[in-house]
């Protein structure tokens, strides 16, 4: 072995042996106060004696023959269609505050005994999230073509259905339109 080895395996014996040679100390103080501590604050106090540790090995559980609880036994609800109804695809939008609602549908019911929600995103980001009515409303959104989408989430928010993306084009008065001559 060369040095360095030898001299890694000395510093790791000595490491690991330090914890079994802890000691414990006890000792009350002018107040009373009982202290234990694996070093003596003063030449008063007490070294105790530890039992050795006991140790368990490893044990095999064996295999549980429970009932599933009745809500484990109801599978989990398949949305088979989740698909927004209106405003139709490609559709014009015209209101100058920037308001409109959207509704949708989904087959089966939205399983409320599950906690599952609609989310509604618009652009790619959800802007309405745990609805539980199949429809939502918007206001002041922006002039211009935004695209729509719909899922059904369960309670942890994971994805379990989601609609195809409507696309709409929302057209609001400008005042910066200059008025024929």
């Amino acid at each position: 072995m060369t040095k360095f080895k030898l001299s890694a395996f000395v510093i790791c014996i000595l490491f690991n042996s330090s914890s079994v040679y802890a000691q414990m100390y006890k000792w009350v103080d002018e107040e009373g106060n009982v202290t234990f501590s694996d070093q003596p604050p003063y030449k008063g106090a007490e070294q105790l004696d530890l039992p050795d540790l006991s140790t368990v090995g490893r044990t095999r559980a064996a295999p549980q023959q429970t009932e599933p609880v009745e809500d484990e036994k109801k599978e989990v609800t398949k949305y088979t269609e989740l698909k927004i109804t209106s405003p139709a695809n490609d559709a014009t939008i015209r209101d100058n505050s920037g308001n409109f609602s959207i509704s949708f549908s989904v087959k089966p019911p939205l399983d409320t005994d599950f906690e599952h929600t609609f989310s509604v995103s618009l652009d790619g980001k959800v802007v309405k999230k745990n609805l539980t009515s199949s429809s939502a409303s918007f206001s002041n959104i922006d002039r211009g073509t935004h695209n729509i989408s719909v899922s059904v989430k369960n309670k942890s928010g994971k994805t379990l259905r989601k609609s195809k993306p409507v696309t709409i084009h929302l057209h609001r008065h400008s005042a910066l339109r200059k008025q024929p001559r």
